[in-house]
């Protein structure tokens, strides 16, 4: 009984192996379902494009991180918007399916990343023969789609920001005191949140790449309670056995994930703590609309709500997701699939 069993799960882990050792996205009758490599500023990157309609408008979505790609759970979220938008979600360079070992450091800046986007946005205009586009971003997304628009209005309908980022630094203080005030009865937690401030602070870039740790259990802590999730101490809504079996990513998906993550927070993240759009983009010629989460303590909703009031656009709006923390495309898909349909899709036809 012991030997069958062994050679069931055995045959079983084979198959698992034999069908995730390849990628594919499902069909869609009589629209468009691809995964597309290409050459973006001189490295391969990916896109999935997915729509009903390709004379639907074009939605660009960036992932946040830097790093952490959301190819998977955009398409599982939002099959809703395939109906009216062609939907685009790129993995940018050094992540998931753009991980490569060979991609060099010194490509890995802000500025490489606004000049993809742009490439990028180039190309979907050129195939899908569009003036304009639309762009969303989530988190690091949200920085590198406002810089984007910022740079080159003229080829967008609108900027669409969630986890909004504003000034990474200020929101990283504030994220630390609430944990500390959130934890304070907790020994351990507060043990751990106070060393990360010591010997240097929690916020100190310095060369040794002390920071990375400091991040990694500042996060862990963030989402235990419940600052990046609401009311949820996990990220068991977005790693769960759908997203683990889709079809989109085979084994080397998974395991180049995980080092597109590291790799891209290293070299990115001392950067992204430089960004201030309060100073730097106090004014976007295009469009702009924040769908926040109310309880936000990753990119503070506080500063989204006072970045929003200082800033000029044609015309924006700030939405709040009253059951969301840092991902409200995903805590609350519907709502946000609504306001994109019914408020932004007729803008972009």
């Amino acid at each position: 009984m012991i030997l069958i069993s062994i050679t069931i799960f055995c045959g079983i882990l084979i198959l698992i192996v034999l069908v995730k050792s390849f990628s594919f996205t499902p069909e869609i009758k009589n629209g468009i379902s691809e995964i597309k490599r290409l050459n973006i500023g001189g490295v391969d990157q990916y896109v999935l494009i997915r729509g009903e309609n390709i004379n639907n408008p074009v939605l660009l979505f960036l992932h946040g991180g830097p790093g952490t790609t959301e190819l998977i759970p955009f398409r599982l979220f939002h099959k809703r918007l395939e109906k009216y938008f062609t939907v685009v979600v790129w993995e940018q360079r050094g992540t998931g399916k753009s991980f490569s070992p060979d991609i060099p450091v010194e490509s890995m800046t802000i500025d490489q990343f606004v000049s993809d986007a742009r490439d990028l946005t180039d190309y979907l205009r050129r195939r899908f023969e569009k003036d304009k586009i639309l762009v969303t971003g989530h988190s690091w997304g949200s920085a590198l789609g406002l810089l984007t628009v910022s740079r080159y209005p003229d080829f967008y309908y609108a900027f669409v920001g969630s986890g909004q980022e504003v000034c990474p630094e200020e929101s990283e203080s504030l994220a630390l005191q609430y944990l500390l005030e959130k934890n304070k009865d907790n020994l351990k937690a507060t043990t751990l949140l106070n060393a990360i401030n010591r010997p240097d602070p929690y916020l100190t870039m310095d060369d040794e790449g002390a920071w990375f740790e400091k991040i990694k259990i500042q996060r862990k802590w963030l989402v235990a309670s419940g600052g990046e999730l609401f009311n949820r101490s996990d990220y068991s809504l977005l790693f769960n056995s759908n997203t683990l079996t889709a079809p989109e990513y085979s084994l080397m998906d998974f395991i180049n994930f995980g080092r597109g993550s590291i790799f891209s927070l290293k070299t990115m993240w001392p950067q992204v703590m430089k960004i201030n759009f309060m100073t730097q983009i106090p004014k976007v010629n295009v469009p702009v609309y924040f769908l926040q989460g109310r309880h936000d303590f990753n990119t503070s909703s506080v500063l989204v709500e006072k970045y929003f009031n200082s800033l000029s656009a044609p015309s924006k709006q700030l939405v709040w997701f009253e059951k969301s923390g840092h991902h409200p495309m995903y805590e609350e898909p519907d709502k946000y699939d609504d306001y994109l349909i019914n408020t932004i899709f007729p803008m972009c036809k």
